[in-house]
């Protein structure tokens, strides 16, 4: 039995690291835009925030349901279903386009009408080009999401881990030149960070096609498909579950977006301090999605093979590394949290508040890690449904309405939506992780 979770221990730890570098990658360009914004001013990053949170509050849904590629794309290339894998892929991408396009729409009207979310007059000033900017970039990011899952599903994880380390060089450097008019560039502030997120999504969603279609590795999988033509079986597969999946997502990130929404409400220095202490909480957030992944992908793997013991072991081994990781977390946050925040602006009132929210932040690390794992351990066997609804209740019928009553109605403020919040995670954690133990011991089950 140890034997056994040695290797699952070694067979997480190469699949999830790459993972882990690659999300990592991804939410740095987030904060590296925040904190490279924030020597600009205040206003901007607040601005910036507030774009961010609208964008991945619609975003969310589409990158939810792309999600559901890698552990069926797994799970069929265990089976030895290569035509599966294949229909599979061109399945993701074809709903990439789609989703891209649809969701796009609604950013844009938001774009034009930015006022209805009632944010500082300062903020709504500057706003617009820059949140255009990014919604622009959600075809090259979906599409990019899209291919990852078959990579990933394939476990190739190393190259989209390459891809989102890279993309975030690319980011850097153009906001270097174009934030703040270093060697020649203008000087366009908000809007050269914008320019430098688009930049880095076409420069990742073009690399990472170009190494699935040509890399001898994938040779053995006929990738000369025609994008107009679908493959019904594969394609309802993946909306069946990918619609669901997509709403877990936005119920769980939407919480936190229409959070940001009403701290705007309080002013723009709350809000500038919300952004700061969660693009922080963030990266630890996006350490433990590469052990859920990872996990994800393991657990769909065994699923597969109707292998109950390793189904649990995958799980199991996913859930310890995250605890471990989420404790380091949680300690970090709470002794130097506040120190964490210089490096994001020198404004003494943001400083203070958001060194306040760190200490919420360190405390909700456990559910958080937690509760991801147990969604992407059930996602790997295909039960969506009832955590959408459990995702559901957490967040939108105790997490956002608690917030709202502690942030307005008590002398909390701020600090009120984040114990509302993290009181959702925790019952989150507690009922998804319950379900997955109860899945997974009836796998192999007739």
């Amino acid at each position: 039995m140890l034997k056994n979770y040695k290797t699952d221990i070694n067979e997480t730890i190469k699949l999830s690291l790459p993972i882990i570098f690659g999300r990592l990658g991804a939410v740095l360009m987030g904060v590296a835009d925040t904190m490279m914004i924030g020597k600009v001013g205040t206003t901007e990053i607040a601005a910036s925030g507030i774009s961010t949170a609208i964008f991945i509050l619609v975003a969310i849904i589409p990158i939810g349901f792309l999600i559901v590629g890698s552990p069926f794309i797994s799970s069929a290339n265990s089976s030895g279903d290569k035509t599966s894998v294949i229909n599979l892929l061109k399945g993701c991408i074809q709903s990439s386009v789609i989703l891209s396009l649809f969701f796009m729409a609604i950013l844009y009207v938001m774009a034009y009408n930015f006022e209805v979310f009632n944010q500082p007059k300062e903020v709504n000033d500057i706003v617009f080009p820059f949140f255009c900017l990014i919604i622009a970039s959600t075809l090259p990011l979906m599409i990019f999401i899209a291919i990852e899952q078959f990579s990933d599903g394939l476990e190739k994880t190393s190259i989209s881990m390459f891809f989102n380390v890279t993309g975030l060089l690319v980011n850097v450097g153009i906001n270097f030149c174009l934030i703040y008019g270093n060697f020649g560039f203008p000087k366009l502030g908000l809007i050269g960070a914008g320019i430098g997120t688009l930049s880095a999504r076409i420069y990742m969603c073009i690399g990472i096609w170009l190494v699935v279609k040509y890399q001898k590795a994938f040779h053995e999988f006929n990738l000369n498909f025609n994008l107009l033509t679908i493959e019904k079986e594969s394609f309802i597969k993946l909306w069946k579950a990918g619609v669901p999946s997509g709403m877990q997502f936005f119920f769980e990130v939407s919480a936190f977006s229409v959070a940001a929404m009403m701290i705007g409400w309080l002013g723009t220095i709350p809000l500038a301090a919300h952004n700061v202490a969660l693009s922080i909480a963030s990266i630890s957030y996006m350490l433990s999605t590469g052990f859920a992944t990872g996990g994800s992908i393991r657990v769909a793997a065994a699923f597969g093979q109707n292998d109950k013991d390793a189904v649990l072991r995958a799980g199991k081994t996913s859930l310890v590394f995250v605890t471990v990781l989420m404790a380091f977390s949680c300690m970090l946050f709470i002794l130097g949290g506040k120190a964490l925040t210089y490096l994001y602006t020198n404004d003494q009132n943001v400083i203070n508040i958001a060194g306040t929210l760190m200490i919420f932040a360190g405390l909700f690390q456990f559910s958080d890690g937690i509760q991801v794992v147990s969604l992407r351990s059930l996602l790997g066997l295909e039960d969506i449904k009832i955590p959408t609804y459990i995702t559901l209740f957490a967040y939108w019928v105790v997490g956002v309405p608690l917030g709202y009553f502690l942030m307005f109605y008590t002398p909390l403020g701020v600090n009120g939506m984040w114990i509302a919040l993290c009181i959702g995670l925790t019952i989150s954690a507690y009922l998804v992780t319950t379900r997955f133990f109860k899945i997974a011991n009836k796998v192999g089950d007739k």
